[in-house]
C-alpha cells in the first residue's frame, strides 16, 4: 500500500495579506480568522470568493490541488493548518474540475471542501496537532503513524452526503437485499420503473463500478464466507447463494478465483482450524 508522503506540516496565526500559488497537493483545516480571500483555478479563472462583511465564516477542511492560486487576508485572531501531500492517487481533472482518489483504477470523486460542525473542527484540530508532533519526530514508527493519520483525515472526503431516495440508491440498495440473487439487474431496474442503461450509467458514475459487477463481488465474498466460516456442504452453498446447481457455483469459483470449489474448501477450512 502507497502512503502519502507527508512533506510539510504548518498552523497559521498570525495576521497577513498575501497571495500564493499552490505546488504540492495538501490538506487543510481552516478555523477562524479569515477576512477576504479568492481562489483560482490553475487556468486563471476565479474558482470562489470570500468576504467576511457579508459571507459565513465557518470552519472547513479542504483539500488542495497543485496550480491552484490563493490572494488572501487573515487578521490576528487566525488558525489554520496546512499538510503538505506527495500522495499519486489524488488526482485533479482539469476538464471537469473535480477531484479524484485513484483507487486501484476506480476514479472516487472527492469534494474539495467540507463545512465542519464545532465539535468536529475541535476533534480534527486535535488530528492535526498529532500529525505535526509525529512529523517532527525522526522515529519511523511515529513518520509511519503520521502518514496513517492522513488517511484517516482523507477518509472524511469520502463520506459524500447520499439522498436516500435517489434511483441510483435505491437500485443498490435493492442489489444488495436480494441475497438469494432472485431478480437481474433488468428486473431490479424495471422494478424501480426505470430504464436499465440509464440506472447503470447513473450507479457507475455515482459508485465507479457496474451494478453488475458490484452484484458478482457480493456473491464471491458470500461465496467465500461460507466457505471459510461454515460446514455448509457445496452443494448447500450453491443454493443459498441463488445458484442453478455445483457446476454453476463451479465455473462461478473457477472464473473468479482461478481454483476449484474444492480447492477453497481445502485450502480455506484448513486455515480456519
Amino acid at each position: 500500500m502507497i502512503l502519502p508522503k507527508i512533506m510539510n506540516v504548518g498552523v497559521y496565526r498570525e495576521a497577513q495579506k498575501s497571495s500564493q500559488i499552490s505546488r504540492t497537493w495538501g490538506v487543510g483545516l481552516y478555523l477562524k480568522g479569515k477576512v477576504r480571500q479568492t481562489t483560482y483555478y490553475p487556468d486563471g479563472t476565479i474558482k470562489g470568493t470570500f468576504d467576511a462583511a457579508v459571507d459565513e465564516d465557518v470552519p472547513t477542511l479542504s483539500i488542495g490541488a497543485p496550480g491552484f492560486k490563493t490572494v488572501f487576508e487573515f487578521d490576528s485572531t487566525r488558525e489554520n493548518w496546512w499538510i503538505m501531500l506527495a500522495f499519486p492517487a489524488l488526482k485533479y481533472d482539469d476538464a471537469t474540475r473535480k477531484y479524484f482518489w485513484n483507487y486501484n483504477g476506480h476514479l472516487l470523486e472527492l469534494p474539495n471542501k467540507i463545512v465542519l460542525k464545532s465539535a468536529e473542527a475541535a476533534e480534527l484540530k486535535k488530528t492535526f496537532e498529532n500529525i505535526s508532533r509525529l512529523y517532527s519526530s525522526s522515529l519511523p514508527q511515529n513518520q509511519l503513524q503520521a502518514e496513517l493519520e492522513i488517511l484517516k483525515l482523507l477518509q472524511y472526503f469520502l463520506r459524500q452526503p447520499i439522498e436516500e431516495d435517489e434511483p441510483v440508491e435505491l437500485l443498490r440498495k435493492q442489489l444488495e437485499q436480494d441475497t438469494q440473487w432472485q431478480y437481474s439487474i433488468t428486473e431490479h431496474c424495471s422494478r424501480l420503473g426505470g430504464n436499465r442503461d440509464l440506472l447503470r450509467n447513473k450507479f457507475v458514475e455515482r459508485y465507479q463500478i457496474s451494478p453488475g459487477d458490484f452484484r458478482r463481488q457480493m456473491r464471491l465474498r458470500r461465496i467465500l464466507h461460507l466457505i471459510v466460516y461454515s460446514s455448509m456442504s457445496l452443494k448447500e452453498i450453491a443454493f443459498d447463494c441463488g445458484m442453478k446447481n455445483l457446476s454453476h457455483l463451479s465455473s462461478f469459483i473457477r472464473k473468479e478465483c482461478g481454483k476449484t470449489a474444492s480447492d477453497l474448501c481445502r485450502e480455506y477450512r484448513r486455515r480456519a482450524e
